[in-house]
């Protein structure tokens, strides 16, 4: 089928391009900006793809933080003198500022690229836009975005951070038909399928961090870390106003990373000094005007840290206080075909809502079936 010409802006300049093979190749630098999910926080998620003709020479992307970022990692790949009159593919504008390893801006000049492809402009105020002038003052010819929304999404947790300085929070819970994520005396083992139990794994490697509420801890005693896929431990987040925790919790075991606990001020000496060493790191939240850990200024601390996507997974408490302060961005529901009844825990606690008008409108991004489980992804209507 002839491909259909469509406009792109290049700095002032309208040129046909041919954007077939520009969507092809870009979906390309996305799968490739995809492999290094869970790996690259607080840097965001990018892939390149080195083009000379219709022919890829070579693909690259950011394994993970502070190493070479997608476009170095890509030109490293090929001769010098290969990389001369190519064009260069990448889902993110190339960054011109030092930070962990060179700008590279540099790199694709000093490679002798002519052409670069971009998905979308970085949202670091260091950068925005001045990469691509950069390029484009060498002589460069600059065209994008190409797939814009599809590089958004990838890199949705970077844009929010750079642009609220708050990671994308996303709550998950498996629950029953009927609405339950645990029958009447507390047993949640297992609602959702093996399949299901494997895609909540999944979910945990490519998150930053994993968050609990202390009644999680005390009730389940959970490890929090990823055993049944390939991938990363999270960083655990345990919310314990009153501080709690057990010094035996199996969550202070299962990782060599300290759980980070948000607290009041001020916890009591005798129960700080019982924490395993080394292995639990406290956080200072003032309360807010329910006397409940401020979450706002919690996820402010988180993104002070680089972490950029948090998985919420519980328990009901928790997941009411991230909606009644409307401080998520997702909601991942896994559904097993059983039936509680009306004497089990409620996946969701009291939102004070007492018309359906008032109701949280959600809209379906997506969703999965997983074995005999189906997930649905919703986001807030207000969230892109």
């Amino acid at each position: 089928m002839q491909s259909t010409p469509q406009r792109y802006l290049t700095f002032g300049v309208f040129r046909e391009s041919d954007v077939d093979q520009d969507e092809y190749f870009m979906r390309i630098a996305l799968r490739e900006a995809a492999r290094g999910i869970g790996a690259t926080s607080p840097n965001p998620r990018v892939g390149a793809v080195l083009v000379a003709g219709s022919k890829a020479l070579a693909r690259g992307y950011h394994h993970s933080y502070g190493t070479p970022h997608a476009e170095v990692d890509c030109l490293a790949q090929v001769p010098a003198e290969k990389s001369r009159g190519a064009t260069l593919y990448a889902n993110l504008e190339p960054c011109c500022h030092h930070g962990k390893t060179p700008p590279c801006s540099n790199a694709v000049i000093s490679a002798g690229i002519k052409r670069v492809v971009y998905g979308m402009l970085d949202p670091n105020t260091q950068v925005n836009g001045r990469g691509l002038r950069e390029l484009h003052q060498a002589g460069i010819e600059v065209v994008g975005p190409v797939l814009e929304q599809e590089s958004r999404e990838l890199n949705r947790g970077y844009i929010k951070q750079q642009s609220t300085g708050r990671p994308w929070v996303a709550l998950k819970f498996a629950q029953s038909l009927d609405g339950r994520i645990a029958a009447c005396g507390g047993d949640a083992r297992w609602i959702s399928s093996p399949e299901g139990l494997k895609l909540a794994h999944r979910q945990r490697a490519e998150h930053d961090a994993i968050l609990v509420g202390i009644n999680t801890v005390l009730a389940d005693d959970p490890q929090l870390t990823v055993r049944l896929v390939k991938g990363r431990n999270p960083q655990r987040l345990v919310l314990d106003g009153d501080l709690r925790i057990k010094p035996s919790a199996k969550i202070f075991k299962a990782n060599p990373l300290p759980v980070l606990i948000a607290t009041r001020p001020y916890p009591p000496d005798e129960k700080v000094k019982q924490l395993p060493p080394q292995l639990a790191e406290l956080i200072w939240i003032p309360p807010d005007r329910d006397g409940h850990i401020d979450l706002g200024l919690f996820l402010d601390e988180l993104g002070r840290r680089g972490i950029l996507y948090v998985l919420v997974e519980g328990g009901a408490d928790v997941f009411s206080s991230f909606m009644r302060t409307r401080l998520f961005d997702e909601l991942i529901a896994v559904i097993a075909p059983k039936i509680i009844g009306g004497d089990g825990i409620p996946s969701v606690g009291k939102l004070g809502i007492k018309r359906v008008g008032q109701a949280m409108q959600m809209r379906v991004h997506k969703r999965k079936t997983f074995g005999p489980d189906t997930a649905i992804w919703f986001r807030p209507e207000s969230t892109s």
